[in-house]
């Protein structure tokens, strides 16, 4: 899985970046097909936004959550996206 990580309007921290890429990890257990993951942050104002793509065959899922933490809003994020999963990988093993 390749893994793009960007922050628009500011420099994200590694603790950050390292946080953002061990959540992403957990979706391996889930599905081994996962070719790419695209992890924006971005910060407006007081709002801390994170968002994620990710691209599996047939289909790309998208997150997005928003929060005065950055952490929050990645967790929040991948929580989310991580539900998509589960639901692409359900339907996936229904039609086989």
């Amino acid at each position: 899985m390749i893994i793009d990580f960007s922050a628009r309007h500011f420099h994200a921290p590694d603790n950050v970046k390292d946080h953002a890429v061990k959540r992403i990890q957990r979706f391996t257990k889930f599905s081994q097909k996962i070719s790419q993951c695209q992890i924006i942050l971005d910060h407006e104002q007081n709002d801390h936004i994170a968002e994620i793509n990710l691209s599996v065959p047939g289909q790309t899922l998208f997150a997005k959550a928003v929060s005065r933490n950055m952490i929050k809003s990645i967790d929040q994020a991948v929580s989310k996206t991580l539900k998509q999963l589960k639901k692409h990988r359900s339907t996936l093993q229904k039609y086989r």
